[in-house]
């Protein structure tokens, strides 16, 4: 049998008195060996009982939180005759592992060799531009592959997106890509943004991905129409756009 006390705090409030003397009553429990030599073996190391049982009642009430969704998914893969704790050991590994070794590569590439992250449509866009003059630029500005990386982002239809939604979503994910090594997004008015690319190509560069997104932002597919422009330098695009109104 173990005795669980908690030590009595003086107080003046007597109206508080009877509640506090009911809190700090003493909790008798039988355990079983096992727990018995858990105990002991922490104590050993000058871990009260008091905080033994705080801290496994905090452990228990924690693990009985997590969400239906994700203890489907330990269901699911954690092993025939394992435990939680080795499953999450094995879970968290494998995630530190994953998440080092793809970032560290991806950043690496990014920094050392100045890799692009490309999309397929993109790829073939290109491999069509190759064959054709400098100027022809057209068909990869109407094959706007947009369209698909800021619904995988957003996770929204098209039609229900904001421009500021767009924007935000450009000026992340053509920075993780490596488009661009940076994208500077300023609100000059309610309806009115501008927004600056800076990248380490060439003019070219510049007047290819300035009617890419002149392009995008007058797409009937969105659901406001909006008026562009912009100017292109060596190393960056300054856009503007305006927002007119919803169809």
């Amino acid at each position: 049998m173990i005795l669980i006390a908690k030590e009595n705090g003086k107080t003046d409030d007597k109206n508080n008195r009877k509640e506090s003397e009911h809190k700090d009553k003493s909790i008798y429990v039988k355990v079983s060996d096992d727990t018995r030599n858990l105990i002991d073996k922490y104590k050993g190391q000058g871990t009260t009982i008091s905080d033994l049982v705080k801290n496994a009642v905090k452990r228990f009430d924690d693990f009985n939180s997590i969400s239906p969704e994700i203890n489907a998914i330990i269901e699911k893969y954690k092993e025939d005759g394992e435990t939680y704790i080795t499953f999450m050991e094995r879970a968290i590994k494998y995630f530190g592992d994953q998440k080092n070794v793809d970032r560290d590569l991806w950043v690496r590439a990014r920094d050392e060799m100045k890799m692009c992250l490309i999309g397929k449509t993109t790829f073939n866009q290109l491999i069509h531009a190759a064959a054709m003059p400098e100027d022809a630029r057209e068909r990869a500005y109407h094959k706007n592959v947009a369209f698909d990386l800021i619904l995988w982002y957003t996770g929204k239809p098209i039609q229900s997106l904001t421009v500021e939604e767009i924007i935000n979503t450009i000026a992340k994910m053509w920075v993780v890509a490596n488009y661009f090594h940076k994208i500077d997004v300023k609100k000059e008015r309610e309806d009115e943004y501008h927004i600056l690319f800076k990248h380490r190509q060439n003019r070219r560069y510049s007047e290819y991905w300035l009617g890419y997104f002149t392009t995008l932002f007058k797409s009937s597919d969105l659901a406001f129409k909006c008026s562009v422009e912009g100017m292109t330098f060596d190393e960056s695009i300054s856009l503007i756009v305006k927002v007119g109104y919803k169809k």
